[in-house]
């Protein structure tokens, strides 16, 4: 049985809600054993297990264990986002058929946060096509599909597209905003009504539907910004083109101002004397007052190498700092599965 759902033209808002009533009464029963269209695409997604070492960048911020969901794409390539996987010493993948499978990191990407893996041992499993994320409509039915062992699949919509700014030196231009939420988003494919990819899983957020509404929701990357890269993630394990230059500090710009919350250990702003709470106002003499200024002016100075001057307040004082930027591949300790 398919179910198909029509909302009413009514203001956005009123809209959504009548969205969020429709799909928690409906996602359910929706998506039970009575769809043999769901359980179609569930053959082609598997659980990502991954182990990371005391001693690697990401454990503290994001845990030693980390389990979520990936998507067998074309060439047996499994798609997954890619903090489940960076810097992991051991990867497991399991089968829709239950069995585990050792598994290896073939290709992350920073500037988007995808991961793609590859099982270590043949395996048979169909894969999902990509679609275009491009062309998705607002009154769209969309599937997000986690692994059964890690949580439910759901019934959802697009809500929104605007960007979106993360701490970590992380920024999307047109992300995919969903709602309801999803609880086990992590890497779980989101799809349409033929099956095609149309993103990964990155984030909760509690503002989906826009920007200070509480709106419980995901964020999920996407797939339209893989295509250009897929072959290089395929062949050199990273992106070769337009890579972005990393400084190596989180910030927060919830006050007005860029304010950094913290400098990772190693990295180039240690190296150039950048402090937690400094203030970030110039970046190559251009104002900046938010992350998204901060890390278009970033970015806008070359890739990765180029050299950033920095204009910054230190309580009372202001002081200018040039930064020799990295590619954030070679700042991260190499694992042993990649």
């Amino acid at each position: 049985m398919t179910l198909n759902i029509h909302l009413p033209r009514i203001y956005p808002i009123t809209r959504q809600i009548f969205l969020f009533a429709m799909l928690s009464m409906c996602s359910g029963y929706a998506l039970t054993e009575s769809s043999q269209t769901v359980h179609r695409f569930y053959d082609s997604v598997v659980d990502i297990y991954a182990k990371v070492p005391a001693e690697a960048r990401t454990a503290n911020s994001l845990g030693q264990e980390r389990s979520g969901t990936g998507v067998v794409i074309d060439g047996g390539y499994i798609l997954t986002i890619g903090y489940l996987v960076i810097e992991a010493s051991e990867i497991k993948v399991g089968l829709p058929n239950g069995q585990i499978v050792p598994g290896m990191l073939v290709g992350y990407d920073h500037t988007t946060g995808f991961g793609l893996l590859k099982s270590v041992v043949p395996i048979s499993v169909t894969s999902l096509t990509l679609g275009d994320s491009d062309k998705i409509q607002v009154d769209e039915s969309l599937l997000i599909l986690p692994s059964p062992q890690q949580g439910f699949s759901s019934l959802a919509q697009m809500v929104s597209r605007r960007p979106f700014a993360g701490w970590w030196e992380y920024y999307l231009e047109n992300p995919i905003y969903t709602f309801p939420t999803n609880q086990a988003w992590a890497g779980a494919p989101l799809l349409n009504a033929e099956g095609k990819i149309l993103g990964i899983g990155s984030l909760f957020v509690a503002d989906a539907v826009s920007q200070g509404m509480m709106s419980p929701g995901n964020l999920f990357v996407p797939i339209n910004l893989l295509k250009p890269i897929l072959a290089e993630l395929t062949e050199f394990g990273r992106r070769k083109t337009n890579v972005k230059p990393y400084l190596g500090l989180s910030s927060d710009d919830s006050s007005g101002q860029v304010v950094i919350t913290r400098v990772n250990q190693g990295s180039p702003a240690v190296q150039a004397g950048i402090l937690a709470q400094d203030i970030i106002t110039h970046v190559n003499q251009i104002p900046v007052t938010t992350l998204k200024d901060f890390y278009e002016a970033l970015w806008g100075s070359g890739e990765s190498g180029s050299i950033v001057s920095l204009g910054i307040t230190r309580g009372d004082q202001e002081i200018s700092l040039r930064v020799q930027t990295v590619d954030r591949m070679d700042y991260f300790v190499k694992p042993k599965s990649y």
